[in-house]
């Protein structure tokens, strides 16, 4: 999968973001607060970085494409470039990034999802549950921007330090932001690789038809 490739940087841009958090978890005068600088901060930086390697990613799956046997032909080339595949997953797998989010309803209901065993599918890969943010409901039939996930990963660590974590001290915070971040990362990978299924689904239904 191709999340394998990019795991080196998605693993440094967590790193960056775990040390930023550190920072912020210092220098708040409140838990509430932290989590929501946080939960901006990575918003903010994965729909940023999400955007470039999306990009990065979608050009390297077509110029592998265009090299194999069956588009040997221009004219199935020329074909394919104007069902323009890419803008309909740019499209599809939109970026948000949300400055007004009701963390403490994202994670009361990541939450209770979590012991219900719900699910979400985005793009095809079972995910942790329904997210309202900002007060808008995501369908499990709409790709899921990755910032919304991260930030339901984000979010969940204001219940486990709040209401799971009966001694609240910036230490133990830390750690429950650490745990929700790795959940968070994992979710950036799966959501590249879902992607990646999508685009590879709607190739072969595109050569169907060429």
């Amino acid at each position: 999968m191709y999340s394998a490739t990019i795991r080196p940087k998605v693993e440094k841009m967590f790193d960056d973001l775990r040390s930023k958090a550190n920072v912020i978890i210092a220098e708040a005068n409140s838990s509430n607060d932290a989590v929501n600088r946080i939960a901006q901060l990575v918003s903010s930086e994965t729909t940023s970085r999400s955007k470039t390697i999306l990009s990065d990613m979608l050009f390297d799956m077509n110029d592998c494409l265009m090299k194999t046997a069956f588009f040997s032909d221009v004219a199935k080339q020329n074909k394919f470039a104007e069902l323009n595949l890419r803008q309909e997953i740019l499209s599809k797998y939109q970026f948000t990034s949300n400055t007004s989010v009701d963390y403490k309803e994202a994670a009361r209901i990541v939450q209770s999802l979590k012991v219900g065993g719900g699910a979400l599918v985005v793009g095809g890969i079972a995910e942790i549950g329904v997210v309202l943010i900002a007060g808008l409901s995501l369908s499990s039939l709409v790709p899921v921007p990755v910032s919304i996930l991260v930030i339901a990963a984000v979010g969940a660590a204001l219940v486990d330090y709040l209401v799971v974590e009966p001694s609240r001290n910036k230490k133990s915070f830390a750690q429950a932001v650490d745990k929700h971040l790795a959940e968070a990362q994992q979710q950036f990978l799966d959501w590249i690789d879902a992607v990646e299924n999508y685009y590879n689904r709607r190739v072969e239904e595109i050569k169907r038809i060429l």
